[in-house]
């Protein structure tokens, strides 16, 4: 930045106001270095950003207060290890399904992907209003 007001003042370009040039470092810092940071991340760690990010964090509040789960007890798990091959969030979710354990975890963002992906169908999504609803369709029949 001081390179920047420097060279403008050598050139005889009148030198912009220091509001101005913060708002441009800002903008700058936003937009190239952030987003180069956050891009650097995905690509080493896939989704690694929603441990930090804030959305991650509403989106783990709401999934723990929704009661989101992953069932295993469907069927036997054969211990594949697709599950956790596509899990975007690196759960492990197979050590789980093995044990016939519910998976809860606040870093699960209820994409699906391990209950696609598993050919045992072992596993299945569920909230507490999904179990609600179930149980809903149930008495009526």
């Amino acid at each position: 930045m001081l390179f920047l007001v420097q060279f403008m003042a050598l050139s005889g370009v009148n030198v912009p106001s220091a509001s101005l040039l913060v708002t441009i470092e800002t903008v700058k810092y936003l937009s190239l270095e952030l987003l180069m940071a956050m891009l650097f991340w995905v690509v080493l760690h896939g989704r690694g950003y929603c441990f930090y990010c804030p959305l991650g964090t509403l989106l783990g509040f709401l999934a723990k207060k929704a009661g989101q789960r992953i069932t295993t007890d469907s069927k036997i798990c054969v211990a594949c290890g697709k599950c956790n091959s596509v899990c975007p969030m690196g759960i492990d979710i197979m050590s789980k399904a093995k044990l016939k354990e519910s998976v809860v975890d606040a870093t699960c963002v209820g994409c699906g992907r391990c209950v696609d992906a598993c050919p045992a169908r072992t596993l299945s999504y569920e909230t507490n209003f999904l179990t609600f609803v179930e149980r809903l369709r149930v008495k009526k029949i």
